[in-house]
């Protein structure tokens, strides 16, 4: 979807799910202090105003399975290079210089409609070994150029770890708003709707947290999810290099 393409359109998309989560939780959910409430409602935020901290840690979470989400399709992306099938498979292929220069052309005809990290490193590959023409020093080239790769895709994760730490502090802004609030309600502890009052204050203070650190662990399980399989690429595309273009440069 194209409104997920960019960091303003995946926010946009997270305030508008959490809005409409939210605000039909609050219009089905009782809201009368005397009501009885189903207490997983309670706990995620199912009453206004006090459910407000709630939603806004299910925002920032939505937001950060967007950002993992794009980042996924971002990996599936590249991985379409190796359709191309740019590098020679076949088993006894030698790559002369020539040949090597006719696959930097090849790849430089490819990037015209799309770039991708693998063409990219095969293009830089060959044009160090028309410089050099050892393959060692294409090889310490490829360690180089992947590690810059890598850490192109770990700096997009800002925001991902921006959540990550948002998400339990929030929960505990609401903690100190409910402990907060019931110390004030201190002075009512003498009447039965005073005791009510203030355990419910309570009940505020804690259920942020509790929601906050649920919703945390899910996105955390998400994001390493995310790198296990980025991890994966960026050795799949290592391999594939040195298989298929270092091990056959003639030497």
């Amino acid at each position: 979807m194209n409104i997920l393409k960019n960091r303003s359109g995946r926010l946009t998309a997270g305030v508008v799910l959490t809005a409409i989560t939210y605000g039909v939780m609050w219009g089905v959910t009782p809201q009368g202090g005397d009501a009885e409430i189903n207490r997983m409602v309670v706990m995620i935020g199912g009453r206004f105003p006090y459910g407000i901290i709630q939603a806004f840690s299910f925002l920032l979470f939505v937001f950060g399975i967007l950002e993992v989400y794009r980042l996924n399709r971002r990996v599936a992306d590249e991985q379409t290079a190796y359709s191309l099938r740019l590098l020679p498979e076949k088993e006894n292929w030698v790559l002369s210089a020539d040949d090597v220069n006719k696959l930097k052309l090849d790849v430089q005809d490819v990037e015209k409609s799309g770039k991708y990290y693998l063409t990219g490193l095969v293009r830089k590959c060959c044009t160090k070994y028309r410089l050099s023409r050892e393959s060692s020093e294409v090889l310490a080239l490829a360690d180089s150029q992947i590690d810059i790769y890598r850490s192109e895709m770990e700096s997009e994760q800002s925001f991902i770890r921006y959540a990550l730490w948002a998400i339990p502090s929030v929960g505990f802004i609401g903690t100190v708003w409910g402990i907060g609030e019931s110390l004030g309600l201190a002075h009512e502890a003498s009447s039965p709707e005073g005791v009510k009052r203030i355990t419910q204050a309570l009940g505020v203070a804690f259920d942020t947290t509790l929601w906050a650190l649920v919703l945390c662990i899910v996105l955390m399980y998400v994001v390493h999810g995310f790198q296990k399989r980025a991890d994966d690429f960026f050795i799949g595309m290592k391999d594939h290099v040195i298989e298929n273009l270092i091990n056959r440069l003639y030497k």
